[in-house]
């Protein structure tokens, strides 16, 4: 599977996670000079003028085009992101909890869960991005490994280590041994392409809270996940843990939809 971020959306409102979003595109896109795509689902009593001035303000001499549209914020996004045929989205996120979480969602999280790309989540007012360490999340699925090229692709754009954690809710035997074996797989081909790459593993609990903590007690500044952690336990929409990451994580997220395709027998790509 390989990566080539040339089409990267960033769907934006009046809202500060706009700004958000707009900083973390302008950042990373230095490194990708890809072409940016921002596109805002029209709102009632929201100047189109004043919305064009903050992007502009924001993004200023990089070159990008601007669209609106009206309808259902996630199905405009959506339909935008595949007219367009993104490699990637930016969204910010203000997160959420308790009942809203479970029944409502957010719009960023409605996004991750529906497109075909992957989605890099902001929560409002992070304010580095740097990206120069990833984290990314090991666990006992077989498809946890598809993160791998994205993984290796940002590292290698911007210049960051990568450091894998081995999760799963139990700490038997088997749940180690398949997680042990995924890391190794993982780290090995990270390395190969000439990236620092540690290993360290955190079996038993949540997964996202183990995720979380790791990412913060190191300095991490973006985390890499799939859209299904831990299939066997997940959801109807997105995996139980992929959506707490989307929804709390203080730290930038990219989540990468599990494609059944790219079922990855060697880790080495």
């Amino acid at each position: 599977m390989s990566i080539n971020i040339q089409k990267i959306l960033i769907p934006v409102d009046s809202s500060s996670c706009s700004v958000t979003a707009l900083n973390a595109a302008k950042s990373l896109n230095s490194f990708y000079k890809a072409s940016l795509f921002v596109h805002h689902v029209e709102e009632s009593g929201v100047s189109s003028a004043d919305l064009k001035n903050k992007v502009s303000e924001i993004l200023g001499s990089s070159a990008y085009t601007f669209s609106e549209s009206s309808g259902n914020v996630t199905k405009e996004i959506v339909d935008k992101a595949e007219q367009l045929s993104a490699n990637l989205i930016i969204m910010g996120t203000h997160g959420a909890n308790g009942f809203q979480e479970f029944w409502m969602g957010s719009n960023a999280y409605k996004v991750v869960s529906s497109v075909k790309c992957p989605v890099l989540t902001v929560r409002d007012g992070v304010t580095n991005f740097a990206f120069k360490k990833i984290v990314m999340p090991m666990d006992t699925s077989f498809e946890t490994r598809q993160k791998i090229p994205m993984a290796t692709d940002v590292a290698k754009n911007v210049g960051a280590s990568i450091h894998l954690i081995g999760v799963s809710t139990g700490k038997d035997k088997e749940a180690e041994h398949h997680v042990n074996s995924y890391m190794n797989q993982a780290c090995d081909s990270i390395t190969d392409k000439g990236i620092t790459c540690t290993v360290e593993n955190r079996l038993g609990g949540n997964i996202t809270d183990t995720a979380i903590a790791y990412a913060k007690e190191i300095n991490a500044d973006l985390i890499i996940i799939m859209s299904e952690q831990e299939p066997q336990i997940g959801s109807f929409f997105l995996g139980k843990f992929a959506r707490q990451m989307v929804n709390h994580s203080p730290v930038p997220v990219i989540t990468i939809p599990t494609r059944d395709d790219l079922l990855i027998t060697d880790a080495r790509l």
